[in-house]
């Protein structure tokens, strides 16, 4: 966890591009929240559909946060 605490000290202007960062775990969130409804009402190939979206979605705010992507 340090080391995250010390990647986002050390970018230097790179605060501009943290909100995509936001952006991108609050699309995940929404289609985790798609993705369960769409669970509910029996949907099986949207479920499948959103929850790989979501995951990239996630994978890709994480890896944009600890400076992989960058």
């Amino acid at each position: 966890m340090p080391e995250l605490v010390r990647i986002a000290q050390d970018q230097d202007g790179g605060s501009g591009d943290n909100w995509l960062i936001y952006l991108l775990f609050l699309v995940a969130g929404l289609l985790v929240g798609g993705t369960w409804s769409a669970y509910q009402n029996g949907s099986r190939i949207l479920t499948v559909v959103l929850a790989l979206i979501a995951a990239v979605a996630f994978a890709a705010a994480v890896l944009w946060m600890i400076g992989a992507m960058t």
